[in-house]
């Protein structure tokens, strides 16, 4: 891991707009069972001005000027097993730009305010969060301490951390968290509303990508019987459950969602031709993982047809999968679809007779 060279200071009141687009973008490629949708940033919103924020620990990392991570601490409490309420802390969201990723942003992030929080006199942390990240911090499984989340899909991902030796001896129900929490899961309307208001002002007219939720699958079960699409997507049952058990037996594919101002207008995936090589013959040996790729996508809202989004949305992937190391991408799609096979030509895709074919290596040496 290479450490940059960072700043963490306090968080201002002109640091929020930075902190929002920031929080955004840095849970794009978080995804897990149960997820209905990313609201980290929505929540970030609904915190403002909150009671339950303990402003002298929230701390952004400065890198060459720029915020590149943020880390926000609210009041908690747990009920002991004699219904008496002790009190806590917790952080979250922790944010960090993808691009500094395993640089060690992060944790330098939580090991400061951690260690404010102890000055301030404060015993115990209790997060949930990415359950193989936090224990390398010295979080531990709330389970060895007795305290519990009713009903709870994740309990692996209940953590604790005693400043205070001791404090959580005995156990107790985790239940005293901010309300905002509970609003940013809750508040569809509310979402609604603040994220394409959000995606307009940061991200005008822009086609972004973004995971594949549970939310998404009733637009998807629309968008394959729709009559521009349904010639190209035979079987829509079968899409659908390998979208439905996308983290099962088909967590190989990638399922992502293209939106415009907050609108999702289109489906795509990749993955690698390795993990399909039982389901798929592209006529080309696949002899190792990693190398070759393949990507399928379609444009789900007729509004958005031929308006260059599907070339967009293509160019977006290329990217993605260049950035994994990847060789080559190969597509077959049906012949007849000409609204397709112009987007792939349009990205530099080349047909073999069999296929259409993208050299990645040559793009990026080129």
């Amino acid at each position: 891991m290479n450490h940059l060279d960072i700043k963490i200071r306090n968080e201002r009141p002109g640091d929020y707009n930075a902190i929002l687009r920031l929080t955004y973008e840095a849970f794009l490629t978080l995804n897990y069972p149960g997820k209905r949708r990313m609201d980290e940033h929505f929540l970030i919103h609904l915190l403002q001005n909150s009671k339950y924020v303990i402003p002298q620990l929230c701390f952004v990392a400065e890198h060459e000027g720029e915020i590149i991570g943020h880390i926000l601490y609210t009041k908690s409490s747990f009920t002991r097993p004699d219904k008496s309420e002790t009190d806590t802390i917790t952080f979250g969201p922790l944010s960090v730009l993808p691009k500094h990723h395993r640089h060690g942003v992060g944790a330098a992030l939580v090991r400061h305010s951690m260690d404010k929080a102890q000055e301030m006199g404060f015993k115990a942390i209790l997060i949930t969060g990415v359950p193989d990240y936090y224990p390398k911090l010295g979080f531990k499984k709330a389970s060895e301490y007795g305290l519990i989340i009713p009903d709870f899909p994740m309990p692996e991902a209940f953590m604790v951390y005693e400043l205070e030796q001791g404090y959580l001896a005995g156990g107790g129900t985790y239940s005293g968290w901010a309300p905002e929490f509970d609003a940013a899961e809750n508040d569809d309307a509310g979402y609604e509303t603040f994220n394409r208001n959000f995606m307009k002002e940061y991200y005008p007219d822009q086609l972004n990508l973004r995971p594949f939720f549970d939310n998404d699958v009733p637009l998807m079960a629309r968008w394959l019987y729709l009559p521009h699409i349904a010639p190209w997507y035979e079987h829509p049952e079968d899409w659908l459950n390998e979208i439905r058990n996308r983290h099962g037996e088909f967590s190989f594919l990638t399922h992502l969602i293209a939106e415009i101002n907050g609108q999702p207008i289109g489906f795509c995936q990749y993955y690698d031709c390795y993990d399909a090589r039982e389901l798929e013959d592209w006529g080309i040996p696949i002899l190792a993982p990693k190398e070759v790729y393949s990507i399928d996508y379609l444009i789900g809202e007729q509004e958005y047809l031929r308006r260059g989004f599907g070339k967009e949305m293509i160019r977006q992937m290329l990217e993605i999968i260049r950035s994994m190391g990847a060789k080559k991408v190969i597509v077959q799609p049906d012949k007849d679809n000409a609204s397709s096979n112009k987007s792939l030509l349009a990205n530099g895709f080349v047909w073999n007779k069999n296929l259409y074919m993208f050299d990645l290596e040559v793009s990026r040496n080129g």
